[in-house]
């Protein structure tokens, strides 16, 4: 069974989950609160093929520890979609560090789910040669004067689609104008 990891699986990407859920994916979701997974699971095609793996990915450690039990149970990760806040830089090098050191030659993608100031920095993490990246940008929408932040449905429907067309970048609502971003 292809085995997939969502981070942020629970809040603004439950919607990824429950739809790599529904495509046979046995699905390793990452989130930080219980009742947000309990609340998730409500909506699930398939309760056996999902799992928790609820932890503070800041706290690298045990970050390390959880996924590495999530591989040990359930196979190597075939799809990852992270989306991981600039405040846990080693969150990211640490699921990829793993997936190297484990000597999982097996080739996985990562769809990176990065905010819209990153879209401007164009930075990369260290990637290993098994890895075949893929970046989803979020941006905003415009409506005459006003603008406003994505939705959680937005963020996931865009998500999907890139997994869906195998796109190597995707821009989730729109980036430019710069200056007519919501503040």
């Amino acid at each position: 069974m292809k085995h997939a990891l969502v981070v942020g699986g629970t809040g603004m990407l439950a919607d990824v989950t429950l739809w790599l859920n529904k495509k046979g994916y046995y699905v390793s979701v990452m989130g930080r609160r219980k009742d947000r997974y309990h609340k998730l699971m409500e909506q699930v095609h398939d309760p056996k093929r999902i799992s928790s793996i609820l932890v503070d990915y800041h706290n690298t450690d045990e970050l390390r520890k959880r996924l590495m039990e999530s591989i040990k149970e359930h196979g190597p990760y075939e799809l990852v979609v992270a989306w991981v806040h600039s405040s846990a830089p080693e969150a990211l090098p640490t699921l990829l560090q793993l997936q190297a050191e484990k000597g999982l030659k097996q080739t996985f993608d990562l769809y990176h789910v990065k905010s819209s100031t990153s879209y401007i920095k164009r930075e990369k993490p260290d990637l290993p040669s098994s890895c075949s990246y893929h970046e989803v940008f979020l941006g905003f929408k415009l409506f005459g004067h006003h603008s406003r932040w994505l939705t959680h449905q937005e963020i996931s429907d865009g998500v999907k689609d890139a997994i869906h067309h195998n796109r190597k970048e995707t821009i989730v609502g729109q980036l430019e104008p710069w200056e007519k971003r919501p503040h």
